[in-house]
């Protein structure tokens, strides 16, 4: 049996693939923080539903609403999760293929904050400038 915070990842991956972002939210803290790295349009911290819904609606526009993340591998505890997931997306007639890690903490039950490793960053930051 997995534990709860990993079922809620995977929920997480259904919503978002969804793009139900109403429920999606409801598995955040109210101050949740995103953390991008890389020099991309997403890059920085995301503070609060608003600005993680707003970086959400930049990844969209960037990849001229192609941008799709299918989840490879997901495991957590009470306090830290990760999820590896594969994103695909298209621009400019040119396909991507993203390997990207997530890392998560979890406060009662809810995500609190996640952080970004794309495994190649340079491609990332091609797909998303």
């Amino acid at each position: 049996m997995a534990h709860p915070n990993t079922d809620l990842i995977t929920r997480a991956y259904e919503l978002f693939g969804q793009g139900d972002m109403e429920n999606l939210q409801t598995l955040w803290t109210d101050d949740i923080v995103w953390h991008i790295a890389g020099n991309t349009t997403i890059s920085g911290d995301h503070e609060g539903a608003a600005g993680v819904l707003s970086m959400f609606g930049q990844l969209v526009a960037s990849t001229e609403g192609t941008f799709q993340a299918e989840l490879q591998s997901a495991m957590a505890d009470d306090t830290l999760g990760f999820s590896l997931h594969k994103a695909t997306a298209e621009k400019g007639g040119e396909s991507y293929e993203l390997w990207t890690a997530l890392t998560y903490r979890f406060d009662d039950g809810k995500v609190a904050e996640i952080w970004n490793h794309p495994y190649d960053q340079a491609l990332e930051d091609k797909l998303l400038a």
